[in-house]
């Protein structure tokens, strides 16, 4: 079995050039937007008239792309003595663009910050500004502000869906993978009491955090949720990986039916494993499995070269030949079985005439195998009642026979994972 590799943390799903490139406005187009008109209203704070000339004559140099000459004009203002709070907020709010244009946007984020935070600002406008202050400090990788800026406006009901996707991502950039967790939680399950698809970025965001603070149980959970939304095989192998390594797991005895799932959720296998589960579909007493397996592997050139070319070879005659027998006998075995005192056998050959490609016929033995009772193990039925039962094509059979699989040895885990398959949207 291959080594399990964690979902990492990639620029994939971090801040990629584009994305911040969609966010940002033009600087002049800021400029514009920000710039207010000197004069107050008469219900309001005002401007002294000696301070409103040069700040008229500052906001038509931003208008018209001047930084310079707003800057200076700017300057004007502020040297006045005793400017009053309101004075002083429209100077920030002149002097926050002005500096974005002439390329000094550190100082204009620090300026953007004080207006967002001014109770002069309107209430109308404390959102869009705070959208621009948000984005100007993602471009400058001014993370922790950008993250107390996000908060303040998700906190608001802020409505732009883009900031509310960054936000746990500068949270994960910041090592505040515990706040990622706690925000993300809540829209997965929001999105699954929705019935709608959690995006990729957002599972694996999830996923790479509960990796971080070692929370195996979270982490097995997205990685089922990734697993199942996108049916990719890597995000499946790394599953069926971890699965198979939790306390408890019979791996020996279950490992034929890791096989299987590896195969059903198509995961290519390779030569030494078509070899290791053709052997084990042998010795379980169904050599058709096996035949067709190594048939298969030998048709693909994974088998019957190198070191266990003869062995390969000494097994797929072995298995042609019981194959072959097990299909001579099938009516006096039936037979027997019927007559069993208990449904092992009929269990059994249900599971022989599936691997013969007879799915229905091998389904309706496994299903009256286990309505007369008596198993050796109760769990293992079920699951391979539910393997057969999709094998036929019976997805809704298969699931009432996964959730009937109980117990801790690792066959209820697989049963589970064979659900994650048919509901995939992946797969249909």
């Amino acid at each position: 079995m291959t080594s399990a590799r964690p979902v990492p943390r990639t620029a994939s799903f971090l801040f990629a050039p584009l994305l911040l490139a969609g966010l940002l406005a033009a600087g002049q187009a800021w400029a514009q937007a920000t710039a207010p008109a000197p004069a107050a209203a008469a219900s309001g704070p005002t401007l002294r008239a000696e301070l409103a000339k040069p700040l008229t004559a500052a906001q038509e140099a931003v208008r018209s792309g001047k930084s310079a000459e707003a800057l200076a004009r700017i300057a004007e203002a502020e040297a006045m003595p005793a400017l009053t709070p309101y004075e002083q907020y429209v100077v920030m709010r002149l002097k926050a663009p002005a500096l974005f244009g002439s390329g000094d946007q550190a100082g204009a984020l620090a300026l953007f910050e004080k207006v967002v935070a001014s109770p002069l600002l309107p209430t109308a406008e404390k959102l869009p500004l705070t959208e621009t202050t948000i984005k100007l400090a993602l471009q400058l990788k001014q993370y922790a502000t950008a993250q107390a800026l996000m908060k303040s406006y998700l906190d608001s009901r802020g409505p732009n869906a883009e900031i509310a996707s960054l936000y746990p991502q500068v949270l994960s950039v910041q090592n505040d993978h515990a706040g990622v967790i706690a925000h993300l939680l809540p829209v997965v399950a929001a999105d699954e009491a929705a019935k709608r698809p959690t995006p990729e970025a957002t599972l694996r965001l999830l996923a790479s955090s509960q990796n971080q603070v070692k929370d195996s149980v979270g982490y097995l959970a997205t990685l089922t949720r990734l697993a199942g939304s996108t049916g990719k095989t890597d995000y499946w192998d790394e599953l069926i990986n971890r699965t198979v390594r939790k306390d408890g797991f019979a791996d020996d005895r279950l490992r034929l039916d890791v096989y299987r799932l590896r195969l059903v959720v198509g995961i290519a296998l390779e030569g030494d494993e078509i070899g290791d589960m053709a052997f084990r579909a042998n010795q379980a007493g169904l050599p058709a499995e096996a035949q067709a397996l190594l048939d298969d592997g030998y048709k693909a050139g994974l088998l019957g070269k190198g070191p266990n070319a003869a062995a390969d070879q000494k097994l797929r005659e072995s298995a042609t030949k019981a194959a072959a027998q097990d299909r001579a006998t099938l009516a006096e075995t039936e037979a027997a079985a019927l007559k069993a005192p208990n449904g092992n056998a009929l269990y059994g050959l249900g599971m022989a005439v599936s691997s013969t490609g007879a799915h229905e016929r091998g389904l309706a033995l496994i299903t009256q195998g286990i309505a007369k009772g008596g198993l050796r193990r109760p769990d293992d039925a079920q699951l391979h009642q539910g393997i057969v039962a999709l094998r036929a094509g019976k997805a809704d059979q298969a699931k009432a026979a996964f959730a009937a699989v109980k117990g801790s040895d690792g066959a209820a885990d697989l049963a589970r994972l064979f659900t994650v398959y048919i509901d995939s949207p992946a797969r249909k």
